[in-house]
């Protein structure tokens, strides 16, 4: 397996991070759009580090800045089993579907 990269990263997670506003705006219930709204946060403190570094840094193998992205881990895997209850639209859920194990992956390395 090749190590991913900064740019790597930075491309799944600013698609993950589309895919969880839009899984926010589409349910109706309040526990799931703070589940959505908590791992977009956590999302969002990984990629506020990212962006810290110099374009220059993309090449080089991405490893996990924010400890708070490793619970992010856990939480995608969670929402595997429910996704055909807690997200609404087939267009989100194959987003996630595809995503998910790709966001997973980076935190594995």
């Amino acid at each position: 397996m090749t190590k991913k990269t900064v740019a790597d990263a930075l491309h799944v997670f600013y698609e993950l991070n589309s895919t969880f506003a839009d899984a926010y705006w589409e349910t109706n219930d309040i526990n799931q759009k703070d589940r959505f709204f908590a791992m977009k946060s956590m999302l969002q403190d990984e990629l506020d580090e990212l962006h810290k570094l110099s374009v220059q840094d993309h090449i080089y193998p991405y490893e996990s800045i924010d400890p708070g992205v490793l619970q992010l881990r856990d939480e995608l895997r969670a929402l595997l089993p429910d996704m055909s209850r807690v997200v609404l639209r087939p267009k989100t859920i194959n987003r996630f579907l595809e995503l998910i194990p790709s966001a997973c992956e980076l935190f594995e390395l």
